[in-house]
């Protein structure tokens, strides 16, 4: 058998300036997800960090590119090496920093220059990073989002582009941010949010997820009404879900207010992981295992029915 090389796997690129939040980003995911193998690129690509992961199978690499001016520079001068085969192209932006806003919006012209004509098919997504709770719904950061939108979008002319704001204290909207522009055009990703959707208002949940190889969402609900509330538990949880053991096929925590409830799924080709955070109220019932159970015989029949658009 012919050894892979990264010129066969899908490429995700994460690219910022220095500080924007891209290793932070990468260091969430992996941290409450638990994903794949990390590399430090030999010299002279030390500048670039890889992590190794499979989608449905397949060899996927995200390559999270070091930010300051030397780095750049690099890439930019020798943007084959550095800029091609990109499938998928996220480009963080501090959101709390405007005096960098100039500077990323030239530095992500110059290398967008290189990878759209290298690359038809490119999937572009802009992360407005850093978006704090706390900070976004003020006036000045909706004003900054227009603005820098408008700037973006001057830019990737006649390419559609997806606008995302993510925080370090949300790490479910980093989980989201990732996979929707991999995933999202998948039609059983509607098809498992409506499944979820239809599941928590009948059982009093406030979030579900699925996700695949564990990274990928490919379906999801969530609440908005507790966000606050739901957002301090679910990340405190989220910290101390890597010294869990999970042996079993369905497993629940009580934490911070939640019953957090975490099932192992497998389908005749993939392993899944169905998260359920249910608020610990007075007079709410908990999710019967027969109710979840239910739930993964649903999602195994979806798997079956659009296999084929997975691979």
């Amino acid at each position: 058998m012919a050894e892979t090389t990264e010129n066969d796997v899908m490429k995700i690129a994460i690219i910022g300036l220095a500080n924007a939040g891209k290793t932070s980003i990468v260091k969430t995911v992996r941290k409450t997800y638990h994903i794949g193998q990390t590399i430090q690129s030999p010299k002279p690509t030390k500048s670039v960090q890889r992590t190794i992961f499979k989608i449905f199978g397949d060899n996927a690499i995200i390559w999270d590119y070091g930010g300051q001016d030397e780095y750049r520079a690099a890439y930019l001068e020798k943007p084959e090496r550095f800029l091609s085969d990109i499938h998928y192209l996220f480009f963080v932006i501090d959101i709390q920093d405007p005096k960098s806003f100039d500077q990323s919006l030239n530095y992500f012209s110059d290398a967008y220059d290189f990878i759209h004509e290298h690359t038809p098919q490119l999937i572009v997504s802009i992360m407005f990073h850093k978006m704090d709770p706390k900070i976004a719904k003020t006036p000045e950061i909706k004003e900054r989002v227009i603005k820098l939108k408008r700037k973006f979008g001057a830019i990737l002319v006649n390419r559609e582009v997806g606008y995302y704001e993510t925080s370090v204290f949300d790490a479910l909207s980093l989980l989201t941010s990732i996979s929707l522009p991999i995933l999202g055009d998948l039609p059983i990703y509607n098809k498992i949010s409506v499944l979820f959707a239809n599941y928590a208002i009948r059982n009093s949940v406030d979030y579900m997820n699925l996700t695949v190889d564990n990274l990928l969402e490919l379906g999801k609900f969530r609440i908005y009404r507790k966000d606050q509330e739901f957002l301090e538990a679910s990340m405190e949880f989220y910290k101390e879900f890597g010294n869990l053991e999970i042996d079993s096929k369905i497993r629940s925590y009580n934490f911070e207010g939640y019953r957090f409830i975490i099932v192992q799924g497998k389908s005749e080709e993939y392993d899944y992981t169905l998260n359920v955070a249910h608020p610990l109220s007075v007079g709410l019932e908990m999710p019967t295992e027969e109710s979840l159970n239910q739930i993964l015989r649903e999602i195994n029949d979806l798997f079956v029915e659009y296999h084929p658009l997975l691979n």
